[in-house]
């Protein structure tokens, strides 16, 4: 219970009673909420209730110090409750001590014994001991004849000159933690609503103080980790070597309060040394620093994996990095198993906190981390870029080999289709693959369709010289039910069938001319009619062509619309016939080895050089198709061992005369029906055959005349000779 004194009669009670502005109060109790939570805490709100008023802090986000916030206390507490005087007092860390932390309204001397002077709580009796101990207020009305003074208490009034004075307990969860005191300097009276409303002011101040504490205490612990967290993000979110490094350094100076930092890398397998400073990071490589750090406490710290600090400067400082910056620390990591590492940081002064000191190791073992990622995310880049190149290398050879979809072809005319069909592949212009037959015209097409963004559709492939001329149109447009006798019901065309993916209309000179009308306009509206149908179907479908005919002769001749030529040859391809592409003979032809090993059941493994001499000095009329249905035939009927010889090659490729000249009398151009002139036509067809013989050696060595000489058996003299004379008689 406070404590009271009985009324004298004819004094304080005759007296007029001091009275408080209730609404004042109110005010300046929120004015006090909100100066000390509008800069201090984050997140944080506490709440003032006073009778049906009801005020909330906001959010607090800048540290005002203790002391500032006390000072806003009393002044409001003084100025607008209409006392002349007072102060806050707060138990020291032993709870034996009062300091006075703030006054108000006193002059510079009694200021300073104020703030000189410490109350011991067993030692000292005074009011505000009292109330300290007990928790209990005290309300004075009279300072200078109130009987619970004691001598402490006189000398106290005596030099302050106090009048009426009212002291309240600042407690939280009845711990008591200060006190405030206030007074006037005339004698006054304080009603028992007046004691409520300061007790409730000293009660919320308490509150306010106490919190203003914990976050003076705490304020930097929490700016520190909400450094580290900021730095840990960064470090995560980061692949770059040189960005960890930077992150590790910036965050470190300043976690630490250093002046200078340093990384230190050895990498064990190779013995070899990296520094990184806030500037730079240098190859370590005359050992000029790793001398120094033999001498420092890195070495020691990487030796026993330990965090070693040094607080206290040694008188010589040899074994310093940075002699004017004494105070250092060392925190080990390791990266993998590969390298040992130390973050160094040094000051002029200072030490380092437990909290400092924690939060670096946990920064490191972070970065250690990081560091192991981007080295991995390198790793893994080259092994890409490595894996990349050797895809492209692969396909590159793939394209040499087998070009795209088993087509298989690694000379410089099959190179260029390849790149064309890459090209080509990528849009939906219809394209005109022309050739020879058994060229594999189709091959090339089905390779565009599958290089094409329409490889998930069809592929429909339909023969016009297989299909006669009425019954191709029912095949490509489709009819309706009843648009002839036999026609029970509906047929979808396959032009609707291909619909979003590619046509292939093999040897399309064979197709009618009507139908060429039909189809061109087919090809101008795109859409189509069935037969017996009125409705317009729209189409979608990429279209490629291919004959082994001149179409342009045929144009010319009236059998091939011009205006179809030109609408579908917007990109030709023309095959070369196997025999202008001797290269690709010995590879197709191992090719097929292969392909029928499987199926025979045999273990072939190749030709002997005399049968690949041969196979290359051959014509291939059939093409490519000649090719593999010779080697089928060979392996089906030969009794084979592991190669393939001279001998087992078939009869029309032995009759070719050692120069690979056939002569098929069939082929030449001699008719002797009105009689000729034998020396003449000898010598026209032995020039002919001359030409053909050095412009084949020519193509088979590249253009270069010594390797067609090489080719032919022949010195490079003797073949520029031979090209001499044929150019003599030209010309």
């Amino acid at each position: 219970m406070p404590e009271t004194r009985q009324e004298k009669k004819g004094t304080v009670r005759d007296r007029l009673p001091f009275r408080i502005d209730k609404d004042k109060l109110i005010k300046s109790m929120f004015r006090i909420s909100t100066f000390m939570a509008a800069p201090h805490m984050d997140g944080l709100t506490h709440n003032l209730f006073f009778d049906d008023f009801h005020f909330e802090s906001v959010s607090l986000n800048a540290p005002f110090s203790v002391d500032e916030i006390m000072k806003k206390i009393l002044d409001e507490t003084v100025d607008s409750l209409g006392f002349d005087r007072g102060i806050i007092c707060l138990l020291d860390q032993s709870k034996e001590n009062l300091l006075t932390r703030v006054a108000k309204n006193y002059n510079q001397e009694e200021a300073d014994r104020a703030f000189s002077v410490a109350l011991n709580l067993n030692k000292h009796d005074s009011f505000e001991t009292r109330v300290a101990k007990t928790g209990q207020y005290i309300a004075l009305e009279d300072s200078e004849t109130d009987p619970r003074l004691t001598d402490t208490d006189r000398k106290i009034t005596k030099f302050y000159k106090r009048g009426s004075t009212f002291y309240a307990p600042l407690s939280i969860e009845n711990e008591v933690i200060g006190i405030i005191a206030v007074w006037t300097k005339n004698k006054t009276t304080f009603s028992p609503e007046e004691i409520e409303i300061l007790l409730t002011f000293a009660n919320h101040v308490s509150i306010i103080i106490h919190l203003a504490r914990l976050f003076e205490n705490n304020w930097e612990r929490i700016q520190q980790l909400l450094m580290l967290q900021k730095a840990v993000s960064e470090l995560n979110s980061s692949s770059s070597l040189d960005h960890i490094h930077d992150i590790l350094l910036k965050y470190a100076v300043k976690l630490g309060h250093a002046g200078k930092g340093i990384i230190y890398f050895l990498d064990v397998d190779n013995n070899r040394r990296l520094v990184c400073d806030e500037e730079k990071v240098a190859v370590d490589e005359n050992n000029e620093f790793s001398d120094r750090i033999e001498n420092s406490i890195i070495r020691k710290s990487m030796e026993s994996e330990a965090i070693l600090l040094r607080q206290v400067a040694s008188a010589e400082r040899k074994d310093y990095l940075f002699p004017d910056f004494p105070s250092d620390i060392v925190v080990p990591f390791r990266i993998s198993q590969k390298f040992r590492c130390a973050l160094y940081l040094c000051k002029k002064e200072g030490t380092y906190t437990q909290d400092q000191i924690n939060m670096l190791d946990i920064l490191c073992k972070n970065a250690a981390t990081s560091y192991d990622n981007a080295i991995m995310n390198s790793k893994l880049t080259l092994e890409a870029k490595s894996l990349k190149s050797e895809v492209e290398k692969l396909k590159e050879r793939e394209n040499i080999l087998l070009g795209f979809h088993d087509i298989i072809g690694k000379s410089a005319p099959m190179q260029k289709i390849f790149h064309v069909i890459q090209e080509v592949a990528k849009h939906d212009t219809h394209v005109l693959v022309q050739g020879e037959s058994g060229t594999g015209k189709e091959l090339i097409a089905r390779a565009i369709h599958r290089q094409s963004r329409r490889n998930a559709k069809r592929f429909v492939e339909v023969n016009c010289a297989a299909i006669p001329g009425t019954l191709l149109e029912s095949e490509l447009f489709g009819y309706e039910a009843g648009a002839f006798t036999d026609a029970r019901k509906r047929k979808t065309g396959l032009l609707e069938y291909a619909s979003g993916g590619t046509l292939l209309l093999d040897e399309i000179g064979d197709m009618s001319l009507p139908l060429q009308a039909k189809f061109l306009r087919m090809l101008e509206s795109g859409h189509i009619r069935r037969l017996g149908g009125t409705d317009n179907i729209p189409i979608d479908v990429r279209f490629i062509f291919s004959t082994n005919k001149d179409l342009h002769r045929m144009s010319a001749e009236g059998s091939f619309r011009e205006d179809l030529l030109y609408r579908i040859r917007i990109v030709p391809i023309m095959i070369p016939p196997l025999r202008d592409r001797t290269e690709d003979i010995i590879p197709l032809a191992k090719h097929y080895i292969k392909e029928f090993n499987k199926k025979l059941n045999k273990r072939v493994m190749g030709f002997t050089k005399d049968a690949e001499k041969m196979l290359v000095r051959y014509g291939w009329p059939g093409n490519v198709r000649e090719l593999r249905n010779i080697i089928e035939r060979i392996m089906i009927l030969q009794n084979l061992g592991r190669s393939i010889t001279h001998k087992d090659l078939p009869a029309e490729i032995k009759e070719k005369d050692s120069y690979g000249v056939k002569l098929d009398a069939a082929t030449m151009p001699i008719n002797i029906q009105d009689g000729l002139d034998y020396r003449i036509t000898v010598d026209l067809l032995t020039r002919e055959i001359k030409e053909k013989i050095l412009t084949r050696a020519l193509t088979k060595g590249g253009g270069k005349k010594a390797a067609a000489a090489r080719f032919l058996g022949i010195s490079r003299y003797a073949f520029l000779r031979e090209l001499k004379k044929l150019e003599n008689r030209n010309s």
